[in-house]
């Protein structure tokens, strides 16, 4: 069963001081994420450019 209308959390953006951080978790994560950071970025709209193109 899937859950209806749930939050993806696949992939997190995090500010961290002036940078923001981009934090992927596996589909091998099952019920707690497993989150791995996978890039860190200037800006949030880069963070977010880079998520977007991790997630094709």
């Amino acid at each position: 069963m899937t859950p209806y209308d749930s939050d993806n959390l696949t992939t997190v953006i995090e500010q961290e001081g002036v940078e923001f951080v981009v934090l992927l978790s596996p589909e091998t994560a099952e019920h707690d994420p497993e989150y791995r950071e996978v890039g860190r970025f200037p800006t949030r709209k880069q963070a977010l450019r880079f998520s977007a193109s991790a997630k094709d």
